[in-house]
């Protein structure tokens, strides 16, 4: 610990500064615990929508292999050439407890023969399964990327809240309790030692006066 100017106004400032700190670190619990309830809620719904995109990855794949198969390469390169357009998408946000989180709207993904880019009659079902099958995998992938993004944000603002309510709890209120405890020792020393200087001088004046009696005394008595 630095060397303390041990004053009454120290004294003052030390408590005060607890006082602050502390509110501080009760306002940093809050806004913790309004991301820990906000990351939850998003975690469990990531962890639902990465499973169900496994699932329909899976299934895409099997159709992909099945339409290779019947159809050959060429026609499934064909058909995803025709069908190939643009997916317009928009991204908003709104604030938690001072933290971005992310939503993502966009264009519809999934479509019917008619409007894939080829003509219904003259393509395989096949293609139109794949085409089904990717859409929708494509879909719940859009759907989960404002939702990972935001539990990449929160979790990184839980771990930077959580270090500094650390510091507060275990560096800082503890730093101003033990200076102002230094300040407050010294202070009451200091008291008691003015209370035993007064002691001594009043003794002394006692001494003296008890002195001059006597001998105002023994001057009367000659």
């Amino acid at each position: 610990m630095q060397s303390l100017v041990a004053t009454r106004s120290e004294l003052l400032d030390r408590r005060r500064r607890a006082v602050f700190v502390a509110q501080g670190r009760d306002l940093l619990k809050d806004k913790r615990t309004a991301l820990v309830r906000e990351f939850r809620h998003h975690q469990t719904e990531l962890l639902d929508g990465l499973e169900r995109l496994r699932i329909l990855a899976v299934q895409a794949r099997q159709r992909l292999d099945e339409a290779t198969a019947v159809c050959g390469p060429e026609e499934l390169a064909s058909g995803a050439l025709a069908a190939a357009t643009g997916i317009g998408a928009e991204l908003t946000s709104r604030t938690v407890a001072g933290v971005h989180v992310f939503d993502l709207r966009h264009t519809p993904v999934r479509r019917n023969a008619a409007t894939r880019g080829w003509a219904p009659g003259l393509v395989s079902a096949h293609i139109d399964i794949v085409a089904q099958a990717y859409e929708e995998q494509l879909e719940w992938l859009l759907d989960l990327c404002a939702v990972e993004l935001s539990v990449r944000r929160l979790a990184t603002e839980i771990a930077r809240t959580t270090t500094q309510v650390n510091a507060l709890d275990n560096i800082v209120l503890p730093q101003l309790h033990d200076e102002a405890r230094g300040i407050a020792l010294t202070l009451d020393e200091r008291e008691r030692e003015e209370h035993a200087r007064l002691r001594r001088a009043r003794s002394r004046r006692a001494s003296r006066d008890a002195t001059s009696d006597r001998r105002d005394r023994t001057r009367s008595a000659a």
